[in-house]
């Protein structure tokens, strides 16, 4: 990068790594807000009820993790494949809730979000996997112009 000049590449791979920490750190502070009613609502999911305290810390930690990973240079990269791979992850639990494969399941996101209709998590979490594969891409086309 040339010093003075930020190209547009760089700005739009910030804006990319800047939503998907703002996403992740929100949600997992909301979470952290109310933890007695994600931990309720994790109860309601479908899985046994064993464990519940295994997904309880393994959402709250990925979600910090991946924001931590997208804060620091050399992480970076590996923070963005990591939460492109989690909101994929997510993405297909919410295809298959609306495939009602699970019966009625409560949602169990934090603050605004859990507002959310299924179909608009749907929208919401692909809008954020749009952005991870555009990050990921733009990673890609710097890397290869380094080497």
């Amino acid at each position: 990068m040339q010093m003075g000049r930020i190209k547009s590449r760089d700005t739009v791979l910030l804006i990319c790594y800047f939503l998907f920490t703002s996403m992740f750190i929100y949600a997992a502070v909301s979470k952290l807000m109310n933890y007695r009613i994600f931990i309720l609502q994790m109860d309601r999911q479908p899985f046994p009820d064993k464990y519940t305290n295994l997904l309880v810390w393994g959402v709250l930690s990925s979600e910090i993790l991946a924001a931590i990973m997208m804060m620091s240079l050399s992480l970076r990269r590996a923070g963005l494949l990591f939460a492109t791979a989690m909101m994929i992850c997510f993405t297909v639990y919410i295809i298959l809730v609306k495939l009602n494969y699970y019966g009625v399941i409560p949602c169990s996101c934090g603050g605004v979000i859990a507002s959310f209709t299924w179909t608009q998590h749907l929208l919401f979490n692909l809008f954020f996997i749009g952005i991870g594969i555009v990050g990921i891409y733009l990673e890609q086309q710097f890397r290869r112009k380094r080497a």
